[in-house]
């Protein structure tokens, strides 16, 4: 067991809810969530890349959220939420990539092949939302969850699509403090894996 999954399975005891176990032997047994890169190209596009996305995405989100606590103690039943939102925010990601063979230059600016990936999403619904779907197959998600889980994006993802009522359905969620600091934390740690090298670190 990798130390990455070993931080996953800390964080998951503090997870006694119903149907937990259900989600986690399905991510195991009919799923590459553990295995899977993150991206094609850019943060986590390496094996147990989305893993290490999504324990970063926790480290971060606790952090910001017991700053939060300790201004906002009233906060604190959001912790378990916190948790299963963070770790599971991009279930959506799971089957999505298969393996192909790239091109780059060397460099004496000669071709040469490597191992990369593709996206071959056989479920296209969505991000945010294709990753409440699934995990709501198993484990019943409060709405803080869903709402932070489904808009973890932010505003990335609303540039994308037709602005109006999702827009406004967007900024209504923002109001939530889960969805805040689901949002940032998934965003400091896209930036942070941008720049440091956990393909090398996982080795």
């Amino acid at each position: 067991m990798t130390p990455t999954r070993e931080k996953f399975n800390k964080a998951i005891e503090f997870i006694p809810r119903d149907g937990i176990n259900n989600l986690i032997a399905w991510l195991e047994s009919d799923t590459d969530f553990f295995t899977a890169p993150s991206s094609t190209t850019y943060h986590g596009n390496f094996i147990e890349g989305l893993l290490q996305h999504s324990v970063n995405v926790l480290e971060f989100a606790l952090h910001n959220f017991n700053m939060l606590v300790k201004k906002k103690p009233e906060f604190e039943y959001l912790r378990e939420s916190l948790i299963i939102s963070a770790l599971l925010h991009d279930v959506c990601k799971t089957n999505q990539y298969k393996i192909t063979e790239k091109w780059t230059k060397d460099d004496n600016n000669k071709w040469k092949s490597y191992q990369g990936y593709e996206v071959d999403d056989k479920f296209p619904l969505g991000h945010g939302e294709k990753s409440v779907f699934l995990i709501s197959r198993h484990l019943k998600l409060t709405e803080e969850e869903a709402l932070a889980i489904r808009w973890h994006m932010g505003s990335f993802e609303v540039s994308t699509i037709i602005p109006g009522m999702t827009k406004a359905a967007y900024d209504k969620a923002y109001e939530r403090p889960l969805v805040v600091i689901l949002h940032v934390a998934d965003l400091m740690a896209t930036k942070v894996e941008d720049m440091v090298d956990y393909k090398t670190l996982a080795k």
